[in-house]
């Protein structure tokens, strides 16, 4: 799990783009009792926090001063559209027993014979599904079986089995899997099409005399 350290950071204090233009990025923690903690922290230690965040997204967080970590998730973060860099990032205090509702990581297990045939693909049109539950008991990614699946068939978010006390927030018909056709696959037997062009090629061939 992720841990990093951020400052408190004062209601007056200098404006977001000037405190981004300085290397650090604004920061706002939700805390157990639904107030609003105002932090900043490097823009650094932040990448680098959420590159290695679990699949739950948590942080082990300390700030500055105050004795010992919270536990929190990232509930948001915010880029910016034109440069890409964050522009802010909001966590929530959690513990083992809040529930919470979290993206979750689909994982493919198993190999499918049909997506090893010519012209077909697996492919995952989602790649994180919602769920609710407590967050000791929610998983840090969904296993799904793709071995069985056939050309034009497809899984969807409804059709996996989760965890007892784990509920799926998102749509029940979000297709998770499915094995595509990438291009048509000729059914003329072989030689039919020889055969039509040289037809073609004989009545083009003018009559002598």
């Amino acid at each position: 799990m992720s841990n990093f350290e951020a400052l408190r950071r004062p209601e007056r204090s200098e404006k977001p783009h000037q405190m981004r233009r300085r290397g650090w990025i604004p920061m706002a923690l939700v805390t157990r009792d639904h107030s609003t903690t105002l932090l900043q922290a490097k823009s650094s230690e932040v990448q680098k926090a959420l590159k290695s965040l679990d699949g739950h997204g948590r942080i082990d967080l300390s700030i500055e001063g105050e004795k010992g970590a919270k536990k929190v998730i990232v509930k948001q973060v915010d880029n910016s559209p034109l440069f890409g860099g964050i522009l802010n990032v909001t966590l929530q205090e959690v513990s083992d027993k809040d529930v919470v509702k979290l993206d979750v990581p689909v994982v493919a297990i198993g190999h499918s014979e049909e997506a090893e045939g010519k012209g077909v693909v697996l492919t995952q049109p989602t790649t994180h599904i919602k769920l609710q539950g407590k967050m000791a008991d929610l998983p840090a990614h969904i296993e799904v079986d793709v071995s069985k699946i056939n050309v034009g068939e497809h899984i969807n978010a409804g059709d996996i089995e989760l965890p007892d006390g784990i509920k799926l927030v998102s749509s029940a018909d979000a297709t998770l899997f499915g094995i595509q056709v990438l291009r048509a696959v000729s059914l003329q037997p072989e030689g039919v099409e020889e055969t039509a062009t040289e037809t073609e090629e004989e009545a083009e061939t003018p009559t002598e005399g």
